[in-house]
């Protein structure tokens, strides 16, 4: 099962950033992180293992919490901010630009 590979694009510095603020929290690798979040999404929950590495080292997956852990709005703000940085940069776009027409055109 280790030779399934699922190329992810297009994740913003900051984003991949607190991805691994969360794995150095929690242990493990990227990977694992990434691999549980998808099996929570779909499944809701995942069960509790550790997988054989290439280099025969055993690899940390992470174990789901049965319910959700509760709103830290210290967490959250300080998530926010990794999130927003460089958004300074990021063009502001005309009104027009979010009209139907702009966005749909002719198309009804």
């Amino acid at each position: 099962m280790d030779n399934n590979i699922i190329s992810v694009t297009g994740i913003s510095e900051p984003l991949l950033n607190l991805i691994d603020e969360r794995v150095r929290e929690k242990g493990g690798d990227r990977a694992a992180y990434v691999r549980d979040l998808i099996e929570q999404d779909i499944y809701g929950a995942s069960v509790p293992r550790s997988t054989e590495g290439t280099l025969g080292r055993q690899k940390h997956t992470f174990t789901v919490q049965g319910k959700k852990r509760p709103f830290d709005p210290k967490q959250w703000a300080a998530d926010m901010k990794r999130l927003t940085q460089g958004a300074s940069e990021i063009p502001v776009l005309p009104p027009e630009a979010f009209t139907r027409e702009s966005i749909y055109g002719n198309h009804d």
